[in-house]
């Protein structure tokens, strides 16, 4: 499957409280697109009814906006739809829970969406790391199953790196039918959030060059740099 056949399908509203079926909200960066084809989970997960896309990453807009001139696709990243979902929660007396970053960043990040919206019910966890497949990942998965419970959750953004949120929202998705109206896979938006990242200016995003900006704050990213960009050539070609 290439990442120009991804239903992409745009946040327009959240769903209403207690949805029968829990929704998985996913931003496409080039990172996951560039990964579907070695990622059996991210094929199977994509494929479920209950899977929401939006186009995330400037150059990737670019790219699926060509693919598709009839439709007006709009760029929604995890760092903005965070706060939308926070002003929405806020809003609507729903409960959220950041899961994910590390503990100081999720913390950041929870007391941050407080401050902006003082009736927002928030909670968060950090969970250790684990590797994937592991009994470590099981065991992080009934924690966060265990605390999803324990603050009534609605909506529970993920943070845990985007191969870690896809086999989460995979395996653990219809366990939540009817108790969470959403798992949201936002990436770097808990750390973003948090203000310990501080997110490209608008010129820098604008220019395709929020990755770089990112590398400027945070050297160890420069090889995750250097293999996003492998998606200039595969959208030149038009091959996707």
């Amino acid at each position: 499957m290439r990442f120009g056949a991804f239903p992409i399908t745009e946040l327009q509203s959240f769903p209403p409280p207690r949805h029968a079926q829990c929704w998985v909200y996913l931003t496409l960066n080039a990172e996951i697109a560039l990964s579907l084809p070695q990622s059996p989970a991210l094929q199977q997960l994509i494929r479920q009814p209950r899977v929401r896309i939006s186009v995330d990453g400037q150059w990737l807009w670019w790219g699926l906006r060509r693919k598709y001139q009839a439709r007006a696709l709009s760029k929604l990243s995890g760092s903005d739809l965070i706060h939308r979902l926070a002003e929405h929660c806020s809003q609507s007396g729903q409960r959220l829970l950041l899961l994910g970053s590390s503990a100081q960043a999720n913390l950041g990040a929870v007391q941050a969406l407080q401050a902006r919206w003082p009736s927002l019910a928030v909670s968060g966890i950090a969970p250790p790391h684990y590797t994937p497949g592991s009994d470590g990942e099981q065991a992080m998965h009934a924690a966060s199953l265990a605390a999803i419970e324990a603050c009534n959750a609605d909506f529970v953004v993920l943070g845990l790196g985007a191969s870690k949120e896809q086999r989460f929202a995979l395996q653990l998705a219809a366990q939540l039918d009817g108790r969470v109206t959403g798992l949201m896979c936002f990436g770097g938006a808990i750390d973003l959030a948090s203000g310990r990242v501080k997110r490209a200016p608008l010129l820098w995003q604008r220019l395709g060059a929020e990755g770089l900006y990112r590398v400027l704050q945070q050297p160890a990213r420069l090889g995750r740099l250097a293999r996003v960009l492998r998606i200039i050539p595969v959208l030149v070609s038009g091959q996707y």
